[in-house]
């Protein structure tokens, strides 16, 4: 079986933030969408890819 290193995550608020921080700490990509772009920044210059829909960050 196949290890899964990749995550969508929809929602960086407190919670989810600090759960996909810790996810990429772990050497997970995540696919990330929030409705407010400048709530991910920091997560984007952490290496967090930005997508444009909730779609978008599970495919």
């Amino acid at each position: 079986m196949d290890k899964v290193k990749s995550i969508g995550f929809i929602g960086l608020g407190v919670m989810g933030k600090s759960m996909a921080k810790n996810l990429m700490k772990k050497g997970f990509s995540v696919n990330a969408y929030t409705r407010t772009k400048s709530k991910a920044e920091d997560l984007i210059e952490e290496g967090c890819t930005w997508c444009e829909s909730a779609t978008e960050a599970a495919e």
